[in-house]
């Protein structure tokens, strides 16, 4: 059977999908075993993924044979360090969830070129309002996004950073020259092949990459103070990264998962998705030319060939998934199914603002607390679940409206994938706030599904951007005529919320 495997290499689970003609024809998968060493701490072994990586490989040939080429999709920002001559990590993988960094953040925010930049970038971001030509330049864009730079706890740098002052081992690697990082996707590459690298997705996504110069920052590792000699190859999309050593298929495409489902969605300007798995990522495809980011609003790479580079725009729910996941520990619901019971049955509305991990996009407020307003002796269980659902979709259509007008691009219809994008409810709720068209695709891990396409280009040698064809969409959802004072109140509650904290 000719087929193609993706590996998914996801927080808690690695997954093994294979695809035959568009259609999954098979599903392996084994979870991860995340540390906890001290609160906020988050890491993974490395070598237990890897291990897991070959069990899958060899459950796929055991069950299928060998698949015509494998792609690679993944979390992305996790950080990891290794030596290039025994191959052994030097420390244990650090997640893009671990906050361990919060407390040098400050410090490298602080420094004077950050700060330099900072305020040049607000200058000509207020230029630009009488002279918007000026952000359509890639010089401008680049300057405007210096004024939201800003180190973050997801950033590799920011791990690199901690790496390099607490772990004697990594430090005396560095010092001997045989340290290499890596992202999860270069780990595994590297095992895999032999090769250092990782894609321009990936890299986008770190911290430590200028997207706009399409190279490592020699600014950031400079303030940071990282080696870059430390640092892997970028390569694009759509360039065969090698044969798998012990199985003779080849690694053909390696992407970040929100690149991925964004691919999936489309690849022409205006292209949006919205991933809604733990936390919501609303992506939306800027064209050739990268855009300024904004206030919560990120510019990476959506998609590189070795022809043309597309760019998107990023912004996030911190809690959507999540936030539903709170309710089934509470008892207030059994599972997905209750949501449209809870909807039929539900008489009194309440606003919940779902911010149990702070506010994203448009906001970044990270040390905003969740509440529910309107609560009466009458409320039910229903009414919460109704709230909460509301939230999420109130939440998103915030960032959907904020990525709109900051890029001045008119959203086509948005392709919704991700676990809660199983909710008729849910999505029906985003399309009437949004006023916008959302498509549920067939298959909703968007991200797998986004990398079999990619490899099955590259198999067949084929242009990744002329070939792309839409994928099956299962259900459309059109916006209805809401009641605005819904929204005025709800967009009332979260200010009083952020003017509390």
């Amino acid at each position: 059977m000719e087929y193609f495997l993706v590996l998914d290499v996801g927080t808690t689970n690695v997954k093994a999908l294979a695809f035959s003609d568009g259609k999954l024809i098979a599903n392996f998968e084994k979870r991860l075993k995340p540390h906890y060493p001290k609160p906020g701490w988050v890491e993974e072994d490395p070598k237990e993924v890897i291990k897991i990586v070959y069990k899958l490989l060899d459950k796929a040939e055991e069950k299928l044979g060998n698949p015509l080429g494998v792609a690679l999709t993944n979390q992305r920002s996790s950080t990891v360090l290794w030596d290039k001559n025994t191959g052994e990590p030097l420390y244990n993988m650090i997640t893009w969830q671990d906050t361990r960094t919060e407390a040098i953040i400050e410090e490298f925010s602080s420094k004077f070129l950050v700060k330099l930049g900072n305020a040049l970038g607000k200058v000509l971001g207020l230029l630009s309002k009488p002279l918007p030509f000026i952000k359509n330049t890639k010089k401008g864009a680049y300057i405007i996004t210096l004024a939201y730079v800003k180190f973050g706890t997801t950033h590799s740098s920011m791990h690199l950073r901690w790496l390099i002052d607490n772990i004697a081992e990594v430090k005396l690697a560095i010092e001997n020259g045989t340290a290499l990082f890596g992202t999860v996707d270069s780990w595994i590459a590297w095992n895999l092949t032999g090769k250092q690298v990782t894609d321009c997705t990936n890299a986008s996504a770190t911290g430590l990459f200028d997207p706009f110069y399409l190279k490592w920052s020699d600014n950031i590792a400079k303030i940071v103070g990282i080696p870059q000699g430390i640092l892997p190859s970028v390569v694009t999309n759509d360039t065969p990264i090698g044969e798998i050593r012990d199985y003779g298929i080849p690694l053909l495409t390696m992407i970040a998962d929100q690149q991925a489902s964004l691919y999936m969605a489309g690849v022409s300007k205006g292209t949006t998705k919205m991933t809604n798995g733990t936390g919501t990522f609303i992506d939306i495809n800027v064209g050739e030319k990268p855009l300024p980011g904004a206030t919560g609003l990120y510019p990476m790479i959506a998609l590189g060939t070795r022809k043309k580079v597309l760019y998107l725009l990023e912004g996030s729910v911190i809690t959507s998934g999540s936030a539903i996941d709170w309710l089934m520990n509470l008892g207030v619901l059994k599972d997905y199914s209750d949501i449209p019971k809870a909807f039929d049955q539900s008489e009194d509305e309440i606003i919940v603002i779902p911010a149990l991990s702070g506010l994203g996009t448009p906001y970044v407020k990270p040390n905003v607390k969740g509440a529910i307003f309107e609560l009466t002796r009458g409320t039910k269980k229903e009414d919460l679940i109704c709230g909460m659902i509301k939230g999420i979709a109130m939440r998103c259509s915030e960032v959907i409206e904020h990525i709109e007008k900051n890029s001045q691009i008119n959203i086509h219809p948005i392709l919704a994938d991700g676990g809660l994008s199983i909710s008729d409810e849910f999505l029906q709720a985003v399309a009437d706030f949004s006023s916008k068209q959302i498509l549920r695709p067939l298959y909703l891990n968007g991200s797998a599904y986004g990398a079999y396409m990619l490899a099955n280009a590259v198999y067949f040698k084929k242009d990744i951007i002329k070939s792309w064809k839409t994928p099956p969409i299962e259900k459309t959802f059109l916006p209805r005529k809401q009641k605005m004072e819904f929204k005025e109140n709800w967009k009332k509650k979260v200010k009083k919320l952020i003017e509390a904290s």
